[in-house]
């Protein structure tokens, strides 16, 4: 059943992939990764891990023991993602990785969360297992683009960030979580890599060495090596006050992690339109404003990027001091709260549920919201809920998971349809 699972897995990729080339161009890296390091330094050759290779040899293929095959790498071992280590079978390095990258991040919730367990799972590399993890570099950004940044940095870490391409990724997811101290750290033993100026900066900064970072800076504009628009961004960064009333540099194009996070800590207005999802991390730390804090978890949800109960947590986290929009879900979620909690009139509940359920599902939340509240739902108390109510707590249940606490319910309520969908 698995083996057949993964078969229908690979043609639904293929489909995809060629719907989605046939509308466009493949879909390259990430745009908007920061030039942390300098790519055009080779870096050393990888120690040999065994006894040199004799005459006669060339054609026997070691793999030493403990080496980490990059595109094996996942989070997700086949007991617990239900695929089979061989997911790929005979499918080439090179159409497994334009497979990852082509697939739409389109579909019901259930395919969507197929194509994640996909991109977090341990399975056998496809042929020829490339040295440079191409497949682990394709997934991670897929990843990236979705906002699931744990995820990304845990897989890096697992394969280990030492070539450019995944370093890259690292540093910058780094910077997003507010986690830059292993990757500055990275850079600065890492003989193998070559920071650019601003990375070099900026490490030394967050540091402490403010007078290192200075002069790194003032070296790198004598030199020529840094274009003006970027010094003046770090100029700001390593000493803001001094350009109080001066307008700001230009918003670069794309605006990297780096440059986000230097605008950031100097206040610089962000740029118009949506920032990339993966941005939105900046936004769920407790201290941000409630409303960019629900705006930045109800993007992220709806892109797959971090679990419902983030959302949840960010509605709990005040009092709604409007209406409209963000502000009537935050309000419905603590209403429905308030209808669940120990003691409450089961009269509430129904008006409660309705009210949450459908502000969530405008929004799209619908399975987050399923999600979120089956379980309590499924041990409340249901007494004081009348047919419209009901009939939708069975959907509720049945998007939860509850499947036995619907079956319960819809034996109750007098809707034949709902019976039929159990």
């Amino acid at each position: 059943m698995i083996r057949r699972a993964a078969g229908l897995v690979a043609a639904g990729l293929v489909a995809a992939s060629g719907a989605a080339g046939a509308a466009g161009e493949p879909r390259s890296a990430i745009p908007w990764l920061s030039e942390s390091i300098r790519t055009d330094v080779p870096a050393p050759p990888p120690r040999p891990a065994g006894p040199a290779p004799t005459r006669g040899s060339e054609e026997i293929t070691v793999t030493p023991l403990g080496t980490v095959r990059r595109d094996s790498v996942g989070l997700l071992p086949p007991e617990r993602s239900g695929l089979p280590r061989d997911l790929w079978g005979p499918t080439p390095t090179g159409q497994a990785e334009s497979l990852i990258r082509d697939h739409p991040d389109t579909g019901v919730p259930a395919a969507r969360a197929l194509f994640r367990k996909i991109l977090l799972a341990e399975t056998d590399p496809p042929q020829p297992a490339l040295a440079d993890g191409a497949l682990l570099v394709a997934r991670v950004d897929r990843l990236l683009e979705i906002g699931a940044l744990e995820e990304a940095r845990a897989l890096i870490e697992l394969a280990g960030p030492e070539t450019p391409e995944l370093f890259r990724r690292w540093f910058d997811v780094g910077l997003l979580l507010d986690a830059a101290t292993a990757p500055c750290d990275a850079l600065r033993q890492n003989p193998a890599l070559s920071p650019t100026l601003p990375a070099r900066v900026f490490c030394l900064a967050r540091g402490g060495d403010w007078n290192a970072a200075e002069i790194t800076l003032v070296v790198g504009e004598d030199v020529g090596s840094i274009g003006s628009n970027q010094q003046a961004l770090l100029a700001r960064f390593l000493d803001p006050e001094i350009f109080e009333g001066e307008p700001n540099p230009p918003v670069p194009e794309p605006l990297t992690p780096l440059d986000f996070l230097m605008r950031e800590a100097t206040g610089m207005p962000r740029p118009a339109g949506a920032l990339p999802t993966a941005f939105l991390h900046h936004d769920l730390v407790e201290h941000a404003p409630m409303r960019a804090r629900v705006a930045a978890a109800e993007r992220l949800v709806l892109s797959g990027g971090v679990a419902p109960q983030v959302l949840f947590e960010a509605y709990r986290a005040g009092i709604p001091p409007a209406s409209g929009g963000i502000w009537d879900r935050a309000a419905a979620v603590q209403a429905l709260d308030d209808a669940l909690a120990e003691g409450a009139d089961p009269a509430l509940l129904g008006p409660a549920l309705l009210g949450a359920e459908e502000a969530l599902r405008a929004r799209g939340l619908e399975v987050a919201f399923a999600r979120e509240y089956a379980p309590a739902l499924a041990d409340a108390d249901w007494s004081g809920l009348d047919g419209a109510a009901r009939e939708r707590l069975v959907a509720v249940l049945l998007l939860g998971g509850e499947a036995p606490a619907a079956a319960r319910l819809a034996g109750e309520a007098p809707d034949a349809f709902t019976r039929t969908l159990l």
